[in-house]
């Protein structure tokens, strides 16, 4: 038997507070649950999520576990530390071994410390495995989300929302149709300035009816920024290509540089190459947490000519003798 560190499976450090280890746990859950996640080896990781939230998130179970201490390492080979074994093991903790009628679900390093009742009784097991959750508990269904009792608000449903650059750069209103259980609805959603590819717009009480005497869902739009034909994101920056004649890259001379907010003049030096970039400070997306601007970076591209009047083919050729 192994010894698992559920610290390390949840990603939370061992002085994480419940609300931390809460988040995480829905956070690696809905990315791994097996009826949205297909992928190999999706189920084990979703089970052993299980294992550790169920320990993590009950103070008993944590304290008991957490005087194992943090030597520990996972994958290490596991055995109760001598004196631990038996009702009168220092601090109260004891060691459960039961046989193939007691399974629990849960691996035999859990049953090791807890015993194979299980979270819900007899080894029962739920959608997704070994102790765990189903959709309904991960999408806000009966209980709120996480094996509450009793009625609760309804469930909370997600979606995408693609928009464009320029909505994100200054901020704006989309109207969004969506169909449910009610019908087709539409929606106005407020694009907050600042916004980044694959963050979520929360609409509350735009999800799933709840039962009687409860509030609705939550509406969830992860927002998807379409590819732009000028500019290119780079986090905070914004990218975009020039070109410039290859007299002026070789004397230096003024470019305008398109920017989401209009043109703007920018000096190129002498002597600039291909694929150099020259830097606007401030002129990228802006940052909701400052409220400034990231940069804007000019990408230089050398153009020639592709035909060249008689006067333009003579001055090339003496450009060229004189370089040798």
């Amino acid at each position: 038997m192994e010894y698992v560190d559920y610290y390390k499976t949840l990603g939370v450090e061992r002085d994480a507070s419940q609300e931390e280890i809460t988040k995480a746990y829905k956070r690696l859950a809905r990315k791994y649950h097996p009826d949205l996640n297909k992928a190999a080896g999706s189920e084990d990781k979703f089970k052993d999520l299980n294992e550790a939230y169920e320990v993590l998130k009950d103070p008993e179970k944590r304290k008991r576990y957490d005087m194992l201490g943090a030597n520990w390492k996972h994958g290490a080979p596991f055995e109760p530390p001598p004196g631990w074994a038996g009702a009168g093991g220092p601090g109260g903790v004891h060691f459960e071994f039961h046989g193939p009628g007691g399974q629990s679900g849960f691996s035999d390093f859990f049953d090791v410390l807890f015993g194979g009742g299980g979270p819900f009784g007899g080894g029962g097991r739920r959608a997704g495995g070994r102790g765990g959750v189903d959709l309904e508990d991960l999408f806000g269904g009966r209980g709120g989300g996480f094996g509450g009792n009793g009625p609760s608000r309804g469930r909370d449903v997600e979606s995408e929302l693609t928009i464009q650059l320029e909505d994100s750069y200054h901020g704006s209103k989309k109207a969004v149709e969506m169909s449910g259980p009610g019908g087709r609805k539409r929606y106005e959603v407020k694009i907050p300035k600042g916004v980044r590819d694959g963050e979520t717009i929360r609409l509350p009480g735009q999800g799933m009816a709840g039962e009687t005497g409860q509030q609705s869902g939550h509406l969830y739009l992860k927002i998807r920024v379409a590819a732009h034909p000028t500019f290119k994101v780079e986090g905070d920056d914004l990218a975009v290509v020039v070109p410039v004649p290859a007299w002026d890259a070789a004397l230096g001379c003024k470019i305008d540089v398109p920017t989401p907010n209009g043109t703007v003049s920018m000096k190129v030096p002498p002597g600039c190459s291909s694929g150099q970039r020259l830097r606007l400070r401030g002129k990228g997306m802006p940052r909701r947490s400052s409220g400034r601007h990231g940069d804007l970076y000019a990408e230089l591209r050398i153009e020639v000519p592709k035909e060249l009047t008689a006067t333009q083919r003579e001055l090339f050729r003496k450009l060229q003798e004189s370089a040798k």
